[in-house]
């Protein structure tokens, strides 16, 4: 990595210029982005309050910048990163597999608003793999729960099963599979040390619920916890010992950092690399009824990660006084926060 990008200069240029965009905008928002330099993060959650105008040396060197990056927000679908860290490292651990086949049902489709899997007819097997894919790309919540039955099945037993066991049982059994796969995650969210990342449910069923609606039984995060992680996935996914060290902070190996960015660039809604032409970003994106949030790495042309980001937009109006969507705003935030990375990260010479 270029030490430059390092530079107390940059970054808080950086973060003065995040900070300004923000602060014009008629929504609430907390933010994180982590220098990848090969250092391994060696603390909780990597980042507090706004640091004004420093950036803020944490974790053994690493520099983080951000404001209000310990606000507890939902994470909606930005929690697919750690549910996707958490099933690697059960097959790393040789508990699952991901060659493993799992069934849609019709059961899967009560509920599901994301997804292409919620068009398809039940009877549908795809292997774990397929599944992962799936909730990464298009953020599939059908693909998603069968993602926490086989976690459920590899901690805890498969819910029961078979013609002698009556429907009662059944429920009651996978019940108990599913509390044991989501504490199953949230134990490792507290391994790899995001500490204020809490999982409260196999998919919001956000369907049933108003604007104003309470943030009590949705899974909740960070900016600093998702920027934590993603900067360990991304210097988890280089060379050397710095990246087997960082990779084994999540129970993983560079192959699987690898193969977690691979998966996030494959997602059909880019925002932060939606504007950028010299860097690219591997992202996951969130979506609630007043909540919008996209974290990523950004990437060198090379695909090496250069920094970790993490963007949470709350109370977003449903419409500006002009009439525009107010998630029209966030989208076009999104966007500037890609290219002011990018600007950060290989900036324009002009001769």
């Amino acid at each position: 990595m270029d030490t430059s990008l390092l530079s107390q200069e940059r970054l808080s240029t950086l973060e003065r210029r995040l900070g300004s965009l923000f602060r014009s905008q008629p929504f609430s928002v907390s933010w994180s982005m982590v220098p990848i330099g090969g250092v391994v993060p060696t603390g909780g959650a990597v980042a507090a309050q706004s640091v004004g105008a420093d950036a803020r040396s944490i974790a053994g060197g690493t520099h983080v910048i951000g404001d209000y990056a310990d606000a507890v927000v939902p994470s909606f679908s930005t929690r697919k990163v750690s549910i996707l860290c958490a099933v690697l490292a059960l097959a790393r651990a040789g508990r699952l597999s991901l060659d493993q086949q799992h069934t849609i049902t019709e059961a899967h489709h009560d509920g599901v608003q994301a997804g292409i899997m919620r068009t398809l007819s039940a009877g549908l097997d795809l292997t774990l793999a397929d599944c992962l894919t799936q909730m990464m790309c298009t953020s599939d919540n059908i693909c998603t729960q069968l993602v926490f039955e086989a976690i459920g099945a590899a901690v805890g037993g498969e819910a029961a099963d078979g013609e002698t066991v009556n429907e009662t049982a059944r429920e009651t059994a996978g019940a108990a599979a599913e509390r044991e796969a989501l504490q199953y995650v949230n134990d490792y969210c507290a391994w790899a040390g995001m500490r204020s990342t809490l999982h409260r449910e196999v998919f919001p069923r956000t369907g049933g619920l108003a604007w104003h609606h309470p943030i009590d039984g949705l899974t909740l995060t960070t900016a600093a916890d998702q920027a934590h992680l993603l900067a360990l996935i991304g210097t988890g996914a280089g060379e050397g010992q710095a990246a087997v060290s960082a990779a084994a902070r999540i129970q993983l190996l560079p192959e699987d950092c690898r193969r977690i960015i691979g998966l996030m660039r494959g997602i059909y809604t880019p925002r932060l690399g939606a504007a950028t032409t010299r860097i690219s970003f591997a992202e996951k994106n969130g979506r609630g009824l007043r909540s919008l949030s996209q974290v990523g790495l950004a990437l060198d042309v090379h695909g090496m990660p250069l920094a970790a980001v993490a963007v949470y937009a709350e109370t977003i109006p449903t419409a500006l006084p002009d009439g525009v969507p107010g998630r029209n705003a966030v989208f076009t935030a999104f966007a500037e926060v890609g290219r002011a990375i990018e600007d950060w990260a290989v900036p324009v010479v002009i001769a």
